[in-house]
């Protein structure tokens, strides 16, 4: 474009231009730094350009702009915000220039265009920055409690993950899990600010629990409120463990809590995480169930619950260790029942597997609790006790033959039941050589068959293992 008056261009621009001396006052400007800082028709001039300033803006234009003017002359794409007397803010970015005037005096010239667009664009750039960090750290820290989860070998491994997994992913005060790995309560790992029996309350649903102040938990947890307040607890999330059932239906199994000594937001980033380290736990905890079922069934007696051979062996191998180190005593009972053949045949096998289950409830009641009673398979059962000594092999063994003459009752009931016991008793304090667990077993048998071929129901004793 040709021709015109430069200084209408100027002053219609949609851009502020304004020139100050080395103080900061203004000298001159155009219409556009009026709309900005002031009203359309108000005179800046003879003003300090730091009026309009917001404090930060005031500290950077001392400390970064007017250094940078002295020493270079120029300063090039820095924002700085404004503050209009109505209260509005504007970022401005600004060139600015240090030139000599026809007087011989510095003047800055200064070129500010709206950067409300820039900074709102920046500042989505740093929280999407923001978000994939967060993202980025939540995905590293699920992959990294997926491979502790994936070679957990127990209950317990699996708790001290899920407490190293929560408390990094949340930054907690404090972190808890519980879970209920039996019937008989429920396990915990972790540190809480309060007794968690007397906060058995909270998270009691299968829902997420979110407190993010003070308020919040008075308002859900009324009674543990005071509580956590002497504790320093001023927020807190409690994600469940469920079990989804075949039906649709869930399971409280468990719940992942974290405190926290501030208020905390606890968006659905942060739940969200909790949620899949609890849906990550919920999995490994069924597969250690199963293989905890696996090595149960391979151990033990469908039948009766007993151990079998395999696990009776490896009770055994304990009490033999034991023994050896404390040079004390154990001594090895094998049944062999009388009269139950006659029941399966003229009973039938149903009546018979109740009898074995009877035989076997009768054993467990008349041994110790320490005692370990297993069946081998069809009538055998084996009983180990630990501590007993020859001396008292042959009472141990009385009273277990007692218990399974009682008479029975029910299918079975008017049909005579007795039983043929052996008695291996082996002291390590006089007997050096340490005997195997089927070494143990066999000697028992042995002695089982002898009582048999004298007339059942009898009992046969003996010290030692007799060498191979």
């Amino acid at each position: 474009m040709t021709g015109g008056d430069p200084g209408l261009l100027l002053g219609t621009a949609p851009v502020a231009v304004l020139a100050v001396d080395m103080n900061g006052r203004v000298l001159a400007h155009n219409h556009r730094a009026s709309t900005w800082m002031a009203t359309a028709d108000e005179s800046l001039v003879g003003r300090n350009l730091a009026e309009w300033m917001t404090p930060a803006a005031k500290l950077l234009y001392e400390t970064h702009v007017m250094p940078r003017l002295m020493e270079s002359g120029r300063v090039r794409e820095l924002v700085l915000e404004i503050r209009h007397p109505s209260g509005t803010r504007h970022p401005l970015l600004l060139n600015a220039d240090r030139r000599t005037g026809d007087d011989g005096e510095d003047v800055i010239v200064i070129a500010a265009f709206d950067a409300s667009a820039r900074v709102g664009f920046e500042h989505e750039l740093v929280e999407a920055r923001r978000s994939a960090d967060a993202a980025h750290r939540a995905l590293t820290l699920l992959q990294t409690a997926t491979g502790r989860l994936a070679v957990a070998q127990g209950i317990d491994d699996l708790g001290r993950v899920l407490v190293d997994a929560a408390a990094d992913a949340m930054q907690a005060t404090w972190t808890s899990v519980r879970i209920a790995a039996s019937g008989s309560g429920v396990d915990r790992w972790g540190t809480a600010p309060i007794d968690e029996s007397a906060e058995s309350r909270l998270g009691e649903g299968t829902a997420t629990v979110v407190c993010r102040d003070l308020a919040e938990i008075d308002a859900l947890v009324p009674d543990d409120s005071a509580a956590l307040r002497r504790a320093g607890v001023e927020s807190l999330v409690v994600t469940p463990i469920v079990r989804a059932g075949l039906d649709g239906a869930t399971t409280l199994i468990g719940d992942i809590r974290c405190w926290f000594r501030r208020p905390r937001t606890l968006g659905s980033d942060e739940t969200e995480t909790l949620a899949a380290l609890a849906l990550q736990a919920e999995r490994v905890f069924e597969h250690l169930r199963l293989q905890d079922r696996i090595r149960h069934s391979a151990s033990h007696d469908s039948l009766t619950g007993l151990p079998n051979r395999a696990g009776l062996v490896e009770q055994l191998d304990r009490v033999i260790a034991r023994v050896a180190a404390h040079a004390s005593t154990c001594t090895v009972l094998f049944l062999d029942l009388d009269g139950f053949k006659a029941i399966n045949d003229e009973r039938g096998h149903a009546t018979g597997d109740d009898v074995l289950r009877l035989v076997a409830d009768r054993l467990i009641h008349a041994c110790r609790p320490g005692d370990a009673v297993a069946r081998l398979g069809g009538d055998e059962f084996v009983v180990v006790a630990d501590g007993v000594d020859g001396a008292n092999a042959a009472v141990f063994a009385e009273r277990v033959r007692d218990a399974v003459r009682v008479p029975l009752d029910g299918a079975a009931a008017g049909l005579p039941l007795s039983t043929s016991i052996g008695a291996v008793t082996w002291d390590a304090a006089s007997d050096a050589a340490v005997p195997t667990a089927a070494a143990l077993i066999a000697a028992a048998d042995a002695e089982m068959y002898a009582a048999k071929r004298s007339g059942k129901d009898a009992i046969r004793t003996r010290n030692g293992v007799p060498t191979p």
